[in-house]
């Protein structure tokens, strides 16, 4: 073997262990949170935008899906993320939060966008299997974000409590995205 490949080895030998203990846990996620650090300003801004791309692609699955179950789920994007977002606009009134744009943001607008320019190319069965698809990857999206960023980050209780809310609210909508999505597979 050579002496790099050994190198390597054993890098993730000791990387692994390390990665197991507790104290190398915690300082792993202490290295998270300083990667992206948002203030609350900037938290309120990426739960509005999580909230208009699942509208965004509502409305488009409303209009093109050919699929009952494609449309009725693009509805409830529509409804669920627009309420959301009420009361997120709601809330920084009351709270006197000014949303404020991150890298973050930029990110996830940019990746709704591309998402959107995407399914655009698509028709019938193949758009209602994507748009599915692309469900499950926007919401995995913001589970991560509401997850590994927000969570551990937000300062304000009320923005808290909204976060906690739209989480349980991502989940659901993954559980009920992913028969559908399984079902559309068959077809095809």
């Amino acid at each position: 073997m050579k002496g790099w490949m050994k190198v390597v080895l054993a890098g993730v030998c000791v990387l692994t262990a390390a990665c197991t203990s507790e104290s190398s846990q915690n300082e792993a996620e202490s290295l998270n949170a300083q990667v992206v650090t948002l203030s609350d300003a900037q938290i309120l801004r990426v739960l509005q935008v999580l909230n208009d791309g699942e509208v965004s692609l509502g409305k488009m699955g409303e209009g093109r899906a050919t699929v009952a179950s494609v449309k009725d789920f693009s509805t409830k994007m529509v409804n669920d993320h627009s309420a959301a977002r009420q009361r997120l606009d709601t809330l920084a009134s009351d709270q006197r939060i000014m949303p404020a744009e991150s890298q973050l943001s930029v990110q996830l607008v940019a990746e709704v966008q591309g998402l959107m320019r995407v399914l655009g190319g698509l028709e019938g069965q193949r758009f209602d299997l994507a748009m599915m698809d692309t469900q499950l990857v926007v919401h995995g999206r913001a589970a991560m974000v509401l997850d590994a960023i927000v969570t551990p980050q937000v300062q304000d209780e009320a923005l808290k409590e909204e976060a906690a809310s739209e989480r349980k609210e991502v989940q659901a909508h993954l559980e009920e995205a992913l028969p559908i999505q399984k079902d559309l597979t068959g077809t095809l």
